[in-house]
């Protein structure tokens, strides 16, 4: 049903938890994407540990980049759904269970994200963030500011596949991907008003762009 989609380099420190916040879901009819973007450190280590099926290895010789990862990745996914999960990440437990039961009952939105709690290098919570719930909030939001947490995302698979990240946009992919896909007027949005993704934020990590 689900195919979580996970671009990481170099992501030892916390790689760990992200995965086992994926493989501890409620809901458990999904496959999980990775893709390893020439990593130099212990990632590829860290994912071999956990020695499940529902892990699959994309593994760039080189790396390539966010952009050119997710998109990569993209076309590998065989779920009715693609989720997106960053390797520093935390997905809280029901989070995949709760998204999916959204997108079932609200068969008109293509694109779902929720809130964020985010957290410290510790894990330690720092405050949360939230956007527009509604689809005319967002595309209002939207002309000032990214209206969806990027990994809190899930979306039909054929929306993505459809529409790739552009290369160009460096930093700001899933900003130009969903002001171009809300420009078109084809597509339905919406975010979950409930945080189910702990959003850490640390020294290496791009600052929170929403």
């Amino acid at each position: 049903k689900v195919s979580v989609l996970m671009p990481v380099y170099n992501g030892e420190l916390y790689a760990t938890s992200a995965l086992q916040s994926i493989l501890d879901q409620s809901f458990q009819d999904f496959e999980l994407v990775i893709v390893n973007d020439g990593s130099t450190d212990r990632t590829q280590s860290c994912i071999e540990a956990f020695r499940s099926e529902k892990i699959s290895v994309i593994a760039n010789t080189e790396n390539l980049g966010v952009i050119a990862s997710l998109n990569k990745g993209i076309k590998q996914c065989r779920g009715k759904y693609i989720a997106r999960m960053d390797a520093d990440d935390i997905a809280r437990h029901d989070r995949l269970a709760t998204q999916v039961t959204f997108l079932e009952e609200h068969t008109t939105i293509d694109i779902v994200g929720t809130q964020i709690l985010i957290i410290d290098e510790q894990g330690a919570p720092v405050r949360r963030k939230r956007h527009a719930t509604d689809h005319l909030g967002i595309k209002v939001t939207s002309l000032f500011y990214c209206p969806v947490f990027h990994p809190t995302v899930m979306a039909r698979r054929e929306v993505l596949q459809d529409n790739p990240y552009n290369e160009r946009f460096l930093h700001a992919e899933d900003y130009e991907l969903w002001s171009r896909l809300l420009q078109q007027g084809v597509h339905h949005f919406a975010n979950i008003n409930q945080p189910l993704l702990n959003y850490r934020i640390h020294a290496n990590a791009v600052s929170l762009k929403q």
